[in-house]
């Protein structure tokens, strides 16, 4: 699909996501400006609301569950019957679209990814991408993370100690790497900047 349309897609599923979230944002390939997405990925914070269980219960829930399965309802998307995910931090859906009279797009997957105001910019970076950066990014043995620290269960740790990073500048500054643009990461020009500072190996282009 092309950029300008997996854009405009996404803008809608953002829009349509807005009155249930604190924040939502397009990632994934779409917002690195790829030429040709193949999936759109979607990183929200959904608002809290309170939801009656029974007569005596009252808890706390996430809007978008309620509002994902309206936006069923009303046709806008379904979940992905061929690939089935429907958790309470990752959902898969399928979209399907038409740019214009006559031109179609029959399928367009996305990807639904839940974070908090803890973790924001952590998920936001690990599902921008693109996947092998992220993956010598989160590398101790000659990749960026430093050896007291690790990714886990979405968050990131620091000698057993859960660390905030609710930007993706806070992120990237726990870690030692420099927050480059969506478009300008790549695990090449990653693996180039560690190597000159005696972090890593020197991959080839």
């Amino acid at each position: 699909m092309e950029l300008s349309v997996a854009r405009r897609v996404g803008m809608e599923v953002v829009e349509a996501l807005a009155p249930g979230c604190d924040r939502v944002m397009m990632a994934g390939s779409a917002r690195r400006g790829k030429a040709e997405p193949k999936d759109l990925e979607i990183v929200y914070i959904s608002r809290m609301v309170k939801e009656q269980v029974d007569l005596f219960t009252v808890i706390k829930a996430p809007a978008t569950e309620k509002l994902i399965y309206d936006l069923i309802e009303q046709g806008f998307w379904h979940f992905d019957d061929q690939v089935k995910r429907n958790g309470p931090l990752y959902k898969r859906m399928v979209h399907s679209i038409y740019n214009s009279p006559g031109v179609g797009v029959p399928k367009m997957v996305i990807e639904l990814f839940r974070a908090n105001h803890v973790n924001w910019g952590l998920i936001l970076a690990l599902r921008t991408g693109p996947e092998d950066f992220m993956h010598l990014l989160v590398t101790r043995l000659c990749g960026a993370i430093p050896v007291d620290m690790e990714m886990r269960a979405g968050f990131l740790w620091r000698r057993g100690q859960r660390l905030e990073t609710p930007t993706e500048e806070i992120f990237f500054e726990e870690i030692g790497v420099p927050c480059w643009a969506p478009e300008e990461r790549s695990a090449v020009r990653l693996a180039r900047w560690l190597w000159e500072r005696g972090r890593g190996e020197l991959s080839g282009e």
